[in-house]
């Protein structure tokens, strides 16, 4: 009877966790209007130190990034957006052209690998932040390297934006999106860091300080 109701049990484990990931999505949505950047660094930051490894409260994990990686989070916030408006815009434009035309029909396909090789290289770029020290255009060379090199993984984290952005046309309608951004952090990260520790220094290669971090448990 006691081990039904121990705090630590796998029952009242899940539903911490569960709770935590709704704090999280609270943060992000709090803060994902102003600072996209930031924000998506720091979730994807407070979900593996915290949800998924049970270090730091997930909180200060999620601020912590936020703050550590303003910066060059916020200057890629704001490219991303600038070209995904961009082709967005390149969108509506071919699906505007002739579609029996050849020129449209190009140009269209153009527009669609573009859009693909954007969303591939987008999903790298707040992980890779969150974990590594790199200048903004630094981050981006590596995101596009890893959604080349790990296509497997680049095509989840695609597909899971597609159906973010999908689902952020009903934010007003549908309470669907309140979860959609945590949970999709949380699925994604599970391959995620796996593409990451490949390219992390082997933990004896480390600074000493660096070698007793959370993310080489």
């Amino acid at each position: 009877m006691n081990k039904i109701f121990d705090a630590n049990n796998k029952f009242f484990s899940g539903l911490s966790k569960v709770f935590d990931m709704m704090v999280l999505n609270f943060l992000w949505l709090v803060t994902v209007v102003a600072f996209i950047g930031p924000a998506c660094t720091g979730m994807y930051y407070a979900m593996v130190k915290n949800i998924r490894r049970s270090r730091d409260y997930t909180a200060r994990s999620f601020f912590h990034a936020f703050k550590l990686n303003f910066k060059p989070a916020a200057i890629l916030g704001i490219i991303q957006l600038l070209i995904g408006g961009g082709l967005v815009w390149c969108y509506e434009f071919a699906i505007s052209m002739n579609p029996d035309a050849y020129v449209g029909q190009v140009y269209y396909w153009v527009v669609i690998v573009m859009a693909l090789l954007f969303l591939m290289t987008s999903a790298y770029i707040y992980p890779v932040l969150s974990r590594f020290d790199m200048k903004p255009f630094a981050v981006i060379r590596m995101s596009m390297y890893l959604s080349i090199r790990h296509i497997p993984t680049s095509i989840a984290g695609a597909a899971g934006l597609v159906v973010c952005f999908y689902c952020a046309n009903y934010i007003f309608s549908s309470p669907l999106f309140l979860f959609v951004p945590v949970l999709y952090t949380f699925v994604i990260s599970f391959p995620m860091e796996g593409v990451l520790r490949k390219y992390m220094p082997k933990k004896e290669d480390a600074g000493e300080n660096e070698q007793e971090a959370w993310y080489y448990e």
